[in-house]
Order: C-alpha cells, then structure tokens, then sequence
C-alpha cells in the first residue's frame, strides 16, 4: 500500500498529508524546510501496525499559511485541528527537529491529546550551542538570511528547498519562507523545569550525541524535567539523527509500549 495525499481544511488553512496504513493513529511532524515527503521511507515501516499520518507543516510544502509568519505554538494548534477534524483519538506522535518541538509545545497547550510523544532532536532552551549552529549556517538574527551561506552550508538541499515550497506562492515564496525560519528558529522559546514537568504523557527524547543545535546535556535537561521522560542517545551522529535506524529501533520499541492495543 502506498501512501494517499489528502487535503483538509482546518479554518482558514488547507492542511496537506500524507496517509497509509491501519491501527492506531500515529502522526509523525517533520523538521524544518522539509515536508511530508521527508518521511517516504519511514512511512511504510510505521504502516505495518499504525494509521500513519504525515503533515505538511504550516507554510511547508503543499500546506498553506495564511499569516506568513511561523510559530511552534500555531504549529501545535494546528495539530490539535488536524486531529479533531479527522477525529482521532489519542495519536501517537512523532516529531522531529522543528517537529519535536510542535510536539512539546502540544504536550504543553494540549494535556491529554496524545498518547505518547517522540521528541527527536528538540530542544528546551536557546543554548549557545544552539545560538552558534544557527548563526554558522547562514541566519545572522530573526527574521534575517545570508542566502550565499546557506546556499553553500545546504548545499544541493538548497535547491530542494526551493522546488519544495512553491506550491501556494510561486516560485520565489522560498524567501519570504526562511525568513520566516529564520524568525522561528532564532525566537526559540526557553522552557522552565515547571513547564516541562507540566507535560505528564509519556515522551521520548531521541538525540544523536553530536547533534549540532542540541547535544547530549540538552537532551538530559528535557528528559529529566519531563513527567514521563525517557532517554535515547544515539552514537557517532549528529542532528540528522533521523536518519539512523537506531532511532526507528527506539521508537517503535517506545511506542509499542504505549500502544492501546497493549493496554
């Protein structure tokens, strides 16, 4: 079975995914700049037990945004209306980089929605780690882009970037949209321990001992201060630790355990 592209409207935003398979509902939130079609490969292995769902992230891809600006907080809300229009009960989710911190925030805005949470590559402060990988690759301040770094630190992504994200606003929208990242990215919140703690589902932070925005002493910091935390670190990698089957091996494990079906 392949999977299905769809559309729903939620409001004023035209939400694009991607679906395939049965069971229960597991939603998986891409990193930034990418789309739903970053998940191609991990889909069908999901599909095996669970009712995939892959989104568009607002202003992503084939997804519209209506306000031009970018925030985790909307990306969260925009979760919680996918689910209600489609009338999902307790998804799983999974969210990568910019995806995992949609899924804290939605831990955060949305208690008792989910029913596990997979927080890959997120982080729970702007550190100066942080701070410094985002400046090396070419966003000097908010809202600001050295498109020639970029370029050259990306590239051939770059180029996909481009192709990607013409879909509502033509073809020089890709602009307008990382400054809009740079906006995001560099006005990330900082989450208190009472915050974090707040946020009682069981969640897995996921993070390559490498990471270049996050970094093992990240990771312990959000898996501690979590009500549910538990911890996966992955060797030798650094942020695209998606990438790796280890960390498809720890979700499914994780989310096997959490699974209704289970119990």
């Amino acid at each position: 079975m392949s999977a299905r592209s769809q559309t729903v409207t939620i409001g004023d935003l035209e939400v694009h995914y991607l679906e395939e398979g049965r069971g229960q509902p597991l939603i998986l939130l891409h990193g930034g700049t990418a789309t739903a079609e970053s998940w191609g490969e991990a889909m069908p292995t999901m599909a095996d037990r669970y009712r995939v769902f892959a989104l568009d992230t607002r202003g992503h891809g084939k997804t519209s945004n209506p306000a031009q600006k970018l925030s985790y907080a909307q990306f969260a809300d925009d979760v919680a209306g996918f689910i209600a229009a489609l009338g999902l009960r307790k998804p799983l989710i999974v969210g990568y980089s910019d995806g995992g911190q949609t899924a804290l925030e939605f831990g955060l805005r949305h208690p008792g929605k989910a029913g596990a949470l997979v927080l890959g590559g997120t982080v729970s402060q702007p550190s100066e780690i942080y701070m410094e990988g985002l400046h090396g690759w070419g966003f000097p301040a908010p809202g600001e882009v050295d498109f020639e770094r970029l370029a050259r630190e990306f590239g051939p992504y770059f180029e996909q970037i481009k192709l990607a994200h013409a879909h509502h606003y033509g073809p020089d929208y890709w602009r307008s949209f990382l400054r809009q990242i740079s906006e995001l990215w560099l006005t990330l919140p900082s989450y208190s321990e009472r915050q974090l703690a707040s946020i009682s589902v069981p969640a897995l932070v996921i993070m390559g001992d490498r990471d270049q925005l996050g970094g093992v002493e990240e990771a312990h910091r959000l898996y501690r201060h979590l009500g549910a935390g538990e911890l996966s670190i992955i060797a030798n990698v650094g942020h695209e630790v998606v990438n790796r089957p280890l960390f498809w091996d720890a979700v499914r494990e994780f989310l096997a355990r959490h699974d209704s079906r289970e119990g």
